[in-house]
């Protein structure tokens, strides 16, 4: 097993050796003082009092030393044959040739198994990653993947093909499936978003190497009709508007409505009423997100000396994951003055909630590390049961007050923001800023554009 019988010279020989309490291979440079060492892994309890220098080998009769000289000649084989196809100058670069060489072929292993792995299984790997996500926070964005699971379960069969198997038929197969199901007749926003999320998991498993596949199917060609628009005026009108919004008149009526008219199913349903109520007038005051008013923080507040004026400041949930400051993207960071409305029910619970919350929701009794995956998790679960309750409330109220739509939280946010439209006292631009969206947004989903042209014509 000694170098010296290899067929093409080199300046370098290999021999087995201790070094240092370790069992190596040496790599000497002939002529030379210079030698590098590679600890020999791998070996199954090997018995030393058996290990002979000159033969290069354990002299043993035993299962295991017959296995550990197997190892040693195919290692020292490998290495003999990097020799043979390159110059080195030291044992140092041969070894790194060598390590960099396995870690190629053990990568490439890996992706081959990889490749086998089904289309179900991919999808449980890329929820578990967006549950507990290593370089970003984490959010509820794998949600939509569990949907395409359990629709993918339901099929049965297209769940099971390797990833790398996957295509067009696969995507056909899976459309006709879709809309074969009750309930979707008539409705494509299911049909779209479970088309669209395969090829999103596609597109994913391809940027992993895991297929060559790049998704082709027309899904947009088969999907039923969505939301077919009218032009008779009366069924606008009947409807509330394109965008759900309450009238000044109708939000003065939310705002001084008799609680009493309600009931609720809580011992202490008062105190929840007007919680719910506070909440409401809230978000329209800050014209924010619900999630970002139930974890508004008092670390959120701060008193501007300059401009004597409370402050709040947040980045909105839905862009937690943003960069800071990335080309091509505004700071995503909320900043706005509290007007005096909003000040008096933020000071109304100061020092209702024990970690700091600035609404004293039940939850809210701990103090929440939301860059945690299991308590954002947790978090997110309980303040969505929240909404859920909060939307309950309102809907009871919305038919108390006439409204020719069902009354939601999200209808407040949408109104202030057709307000300030209204108003014009700011460019849509900063409207977008301090309600944490964009001009796109706010364009196609927040504005009541009949409210807004009642002002000006």
């Amino acid at each position: 097993m000694d170098r010296k019988s290899h067929k093409k010279m080199s300046r370098i020989s290999l021999k087995f050796a201790n070094k240092d309490g370790r069992f190596c291979l040496c790599a000497h440079v002939k002529g030379t003082g210079v030698r590098h060492y590679k600890t020999v892994e791998g070996l199954k309890n090997p018995n030393f009092t058996k290990w002979n220098p000159d033969a290069q080998m354990f002299i043993s009769r035993v299962q295991t030393d017959l296995e550990n000289n197997i190892i040693l000649q195919d290692l020292l084989s490998q290495i003999e044959q990097l020799l043979d196809e390159h110059d080195f100058d030291s044992g140092k670069e041969l070894f790194a040739m060598f390590d960099s060489l396995r870690k190629e072929k053990a990568e490439a292993t890996i992706l081959k198994e990889k490749q086998e792995i089904t289309l179900g299984e991919f999808i449980k790997e890329v929820i578990e990653e967006l549950r507990h996500p290593v370089k970003r926070k984490p959010s509820s964005n794998f949600q939509p993947y569990t949907t395409l699971l359990h629709k993918l379960e339901k099929e049965g069969k297209i769940i099971k093909t390797a990833i790398s198997k996957v295509n067009r038929h696969s995507f056909v197969q899976f459309s006709e499936w879709i809309l074969r199901q009750k309930g979707l007749k008539g409705s494509g926003k299911n049909y779209i978003a479970l088309m669209k999320l395969l090829i999103a998991t596609i597109n994913r498993a391809r940027k992993a190497g895991l297929t060559d596949y790049t998704p082709n199917f027309p899904y947009m060609d088969y999907a039923p009709v969505v939301n077919k628009l009218s032009e008779r005026a009366s069924d606008l009108n009947n409807s509330g508007g394109t965008v759900k919004s309450l009238s000044p008149e109708q939000y003065e009526q939310f705002v001084n409505f008799d609680l009493e008219l309600i009931k609720l199913r809580h011992p202490h349903q008062n105190y929840y009423k007007e919680l719910y109520r506070d909440f409401c007038i809230l978000l329209y005051e800050m014209k924010s997100r619900p999630i970002d008013i139930i974890k508004l923080h008092w670390d959120n507040l701060a008193f501007n000396e300059r401009y004597q004026r409370w402050t709040c400041t947040y980045i909105p949930s839905k862009k937690k994951n943003y960069a800071f400051m990335r080309e091509n993207d505004s700071n995503p960071l909320v900043v706005q003055f509290l007007t005096p409305r909003a000040l008096e029910i933020i000071m109304k619970y100061k020092d209702r909630s024990v970690s700091g919350y600035v609404l004293p929701f039940s939850f809210n009794k701990r103090k929440w590390d939301l860059e945690n995956p299991e308590q954002y998790h947790t978090y997110y679960t309980q303040q969505n049961r929240m909404q859920g309750r909060i939307n309950r409330f309102l809907h009871k109220v919305g038919d108390k007050l006439g409204l020719p739509f069902q009354l939601t939280t999200y209808a407040f946010r949408r109104t202030a923001i057709t307000k300030a439209l209204i108003d014009n006292e700011m460019p849509i631009t900063m409207i977008a800023k301090i309600a944490g969206t964009s001009v796109g947004m706010i364009e196609h989903h927040y504005v009541n554009y009949l409210d807004a042209l009642a002002a000006y014509q």
